[in-house]
């Protein structure tokens, strides 16, 4: 069997793995990407496609350093779906422009306080009731509004435009098949493996031996959604943690249905309680900020999710970076969030340059692997009740 050579081959085709992908290919690289389901599965078909600036995580009393290095992430997203970034989102869909914060009266002067264009390079604007939408005005919702220039991306759209332009490098393989012995039968060698899949980064580095110094943690969620949304809305519960008590992002399922995609503090719960409870809980969230919305008819669903990333130094939160476990010709990967994926495939090209990885500007024929599907929105796969 002649040897098959690739300058990069990277395991996961979530979205650390296609930015980086698309990102390399673009720079000329000779990749292989290499999927055990579905392209965009598993955490980032989950994502609510949110590209944070920072803004609701400083509503501790600090200003967080997750909150400070993700505020120029909405910005890099831009120049990708401009066309000008590492990678070419222009065909991908924007759900919206920009969020809200929901504040109940009294948290205004805090938050203010909080948070400034010095910390996070954004101002904090006050819209003032006069031109908030209409279905708000008649939600009950009693407070202040707050815009938030951040977008939300439909994430499928996202893989799909990170994908297809190079889709004949996206193989599949089998979801049991240790992937370093895959590479061997196939005679498949590279100057570089990276390993972005998620859940499977620790068992692979336990596989290969470079589990050393390499700790991930898993943080479960228990996604609410529900149909049909009573009207469009990209905004945060604001609370008085950290964390937003709701996030609540609208989307249209196949039959163009609207959903209400809700994460937040409601969400983060062991996945194995009874989903009834999930949706107390949200409905107790929704009758409390807009006590006038009609749910009387809406259709329920939940999605369990475990959202595996590095280990943070800090207990109980977040990392603050990407996070990637160097093994010498092998790397371990996540971005922490989908808004991180920019600067993870940053420090990626900036390993390889350091290593003297220089692209090859060839292409191998990877046509005897099976081809990759595409992933399923999870409202469209999810158990309506």
């Amino acid at each position: 069997m002649a040897e098959r050579h690739a300058d990069c081959v990277i395991f996961g085709a979530g979205i650390a793995g296609l930015w980086t992908f698309h990102a390399l290919k673009k720079r000329g690289y000779n990749v292989l990407l290499l999927e055990s389901r579905s392209i965009g599965g598993g955490q980032s078909i989950a994502s609510q496609g949110i590209i944070h600036s920072g803004l609701k995580y400083a509503f501790a009393g600090k200003l967080s350093p997750l909150a400070k290095s993700i505020s120029a992430m909405p910005d890099l997203w831009r120049e990708a779906m401009n066309g000008e970034g590492l990678v070419d989102l222009s065909a991908a869909r924007v759900n919206a422009d920009s969020q809200q914060l929901l504040i109940p009266a009294g948290f205004m002067g805090g938050l203010v306080k909080l948070v400034s264009k010095r910390a996070l390079g954004g101002d904090v604007k006050d819209i003032p009731a006069s031109r908030w939408p209409d279905a708000l005005m008649n939600s009950g919702f009693m407070g202040s509004l707050i815009h938030m220039d951040e977008p939300v991306m439909d994430v499928p759209s996202v893989m799909r435009a990170l994908a297809e332009p190079y889709k004949d490098s996206i193989r599949k393989i089998e979801p049991d098949q240790n992937p370093m012995e895959f590479l061997k039968s196939h005679n498949i060698s590279a100057q570089r493996i990276i390993f972005t899949a998620a859940e499977s980064n620790q068992n692979f580095a336990q596989l290969n031996q470079d589990h050393e110094g390499l700790k991930s943690q898993k943080r479960p969620l228990l996604m609410a959604m529900l149909k049909p949304a009573p009207f469009p809305l990209y905004g945060h519960l604001v609370g008085t943690t950290d964390k937003p008590v709701a996030t609540i992002t609208t989307h249209l399922d196949k039959e163009g249905v609207p959903i209400w995609y809700i994460g937040g503090q409601v969400a983060e719960r062991e996945k194995s309680i009874p989903p009834e409870e999930l949706f107390r809980a949200v409905r107790f969230a929704l009758n409390k900020y807009m006590p006038l919305v009609d749910l009387s008819g809406v259709k329920w669903a939940s999605l369990p999710i475990d959202r595996i990333e590095g280990a943070s130094s800090t207990e109980g939160w977040m990392p603050d970076t990407p996070t990637i476990h160097d093994a010498g010709n092998t790397l371990y990967c996540w971005p922490t969030k989908l808004t991180f994926a920019p600067l993870l495939t940053r420090k990626i090209i900036e390993k390889l340059d350091r290593d003297a990885i220089a692209p090859s500007y060839s292409q191998s024929d990877w046509s005897f692997l099976p081809d990759a599907p595409y992933s399923t929105a999870p409202w469209d796969e999810a158990q309506w009740r």
